[in-house]
Protein backbone atom coordinates (compact mmCIF):
# COMPACT_ATOMS: atom_id res chain seq x y z
CA UNK A 1 0.00 0.00 0.00
CA UNK A 2 1.11 3.52 -0.74
CA UNK A 3 1.16 5.52 2.50
CA UNK A 4 2.34 8.85 1.07
CA UNK A 5 -0.23 11.64 1.40
CA UNK A 6 -1.59 13.09 -1.85
CA UNK A 7 0.14 16.24 -3.10
CA UNK A 8 -1.93 19.39 -3.08
CA UNK A 9 -1.44 22.51 -5.15
CA UNK A 10 -1.30 25.43 -2.76
CA UNK A 11 -2.14 27.91 -5.50
CA UNK A 12 -5.50 26.28 -6.27
CA UNK A 13 -6.31 26.01 -2.56
CA UNK A 14 -5.43 29.68 -2.03
CA UNK A 15 -7.48 30.86 -5.02
CA UNK A 16 -10.42 28.75 -3.90
CA UNK A 17 -10.22 30.27 -0.41
CA UNK A 18 -10.03 33.80 -1.80
CA UNK A 19 -13.02 33.07 -4.02
CA UNK A 20 -15.06 31.80 -1.07
CA UNK A 21 -14.16 34.98 0.84
CA UNK A 22 -15.25 37.03 -2.18
CA UNK A 23 -18.55 35.12 -2.26
CA UNK A 24 -19.12 36.01 1.40
CA UNK A 25 -18.33 39.67 0.69
CA UNK A 26 -20.63 39.78 -2.34
CA UNK A 27 -23.55 38.18 -0.49
CA UNK A 28 -23.09 40.30 2.65
CA UNK A 29 -21.71 43.70 1.59
CA UNK A 30 -22.89 45.41 4.76
CA UNK A 31 -25.46 48.16 4.60
CA UNK A 32 -27.60 47.54 1.50
CA UNK A 33 -28.40 51.24 1.16
CA UNK A 34 -24.73 52.13 0.55
CA UNK A 35 -23.14 49.28 -1.41
CA UNK A 36 -19.84 49.80 -3.26
CA UNK A 37 -20.72 49.74 -7.00
CA UNK A 38 -18.53 46.73 -8.01
CA UNK A 39 -20.31 44.66 -5.33
CA UNK A 40 -23.66 45.03 -7.08
CA UNK A 41 -24.88 42.69 -9.78
CA UNK A 42 -25.45 44.23 -13.19
CA UNK A 43 -29.09 45.01 -13.90
CA UNK A 44 -29.41 43.03 -17.12
CA UNK A 45 -26.64 43.79 -19.63
CA UNK A 46 -23.06 44.16 -18.58
CA UNK A 47 -20.76 42.55 -16.10
CA UNK A 48 -19.38 43.53 -12.73
CA UNK A 49 -16.72 41.77 -10.61
CA UNK A 50 -19.59 40.36 -8.56
CA UNK A 51 -20.91 38.51 -11.61
CA UNK A 52 -17.56 36.77 -12.10
CA UNK A 53 -17.03 35.34 -8.61
CA UNK A 54 -19.13 32.18 -8.87
CA UNK A 55 -18.04 31.25 -12.43
CA UNK A 56 -14.40 31.58 -11.28
CA UNK A 57 -15.16 29.28 -8.35
CA UNK A 58 -16.65 26.69 -10.72
CA UNK A 59 -13.55 26.96 -12.92
CA UNK A 60 -11.35 26.23 -9.88
CA UNK A 61 -13.53 23.27 -8.92
CA UNK A 62 -13.11 21.88 -12.44
CA UNK A 63 -9.35 22.35 -12.27
CA UNK A 64 -9.25 20.58 -8.90
CA UNK A 65 -11.23 17.67 -10.28
CA UNK A 66 -8.95 17.40 -13.30
CA UNK A 67 -5.89 17.15 -11.05
CA UNK A 68 -7.53 14.73 -8.62
CA UNK A 69 -8.60 12.31 -11.34
CA UNK A 70 -5.20 12.34 -13.06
Amino acid sequence: MNSTPPRRLGSIDALRGITVAAMLLVNNPGDWSAVFAPLRHSEWHGCTPTDLVFPFFLFLVGMSMAFSVA
